[in-house]
């Protein structure tokens, strides 16, 4: 049998299944901890390229090693230490994420005005072992994650 155009056909579509977006997925390392939510917004990775999976209505929510990015999302529920503010509009922007083979490190800044910004997150995910802590507004040691990555099903 001529296998020619099989391969390809395969060979042909290696760059696109490598370019599908690869979700990172988290689960808190301490099963019984209540206070763990989950990394948010939660991150995953497109055309070497660090996203975040979350509706945006201006901006970009993708940004490359080193870049910056900024985007701007309606209606965002606020809530600090327990208690609910009600809902704003809110800038988000990512300055200098640190992405490699090894590891994902970013801090996601949020402002109402984009003149003063204030830290919602700062995440850091070793690639190699999984392993990721995610200091949630104000934590202190932060919350120990489990991550993987989950791309497209075949």
């Amino acid at each position: 049998m001529n296998y020619k155009y099989l391969v390809l056909a395969l060979l042909m579509s290696l760059p696109a299944i490598a370019s599908e977006p690869s979700l990172i997925v988290c689960e808190p390392q301490n099963k019984n901890d209540q206070t763990a939510t989950g990394i948010w917004p939660a991150p995953y990775l497109s055309q070497n390229k660090l996203c975040f999976d979350m509706r945006v209505d201006s901006g970009n929510a993708c940004v490359s090693n080193g870049q910056a990015t900024t985007w701007f999302v309606e209606a965002v529920i606020v809530d600090i230490d327990g208690e609910p503010q009600g809902r704003d509009d809110t800038w988000f922007r990512v300055v200098h994420p640190s992405i490699t083979d090894k590891k994902i490190e970013y801090k996601i800044e949020g402002s109402r005005n984009k003149k003063t910004w204030g830290l919602v997150s700062n995440v850091s995910i070793n690639r190699l072992s999984g392993q990721a802590v995610d200091w949630l507004i104000g934590e202190h040691g932060g919350t120990a994650y489990e991550c993987h990555l989950e791309g497209r099903k075949i």
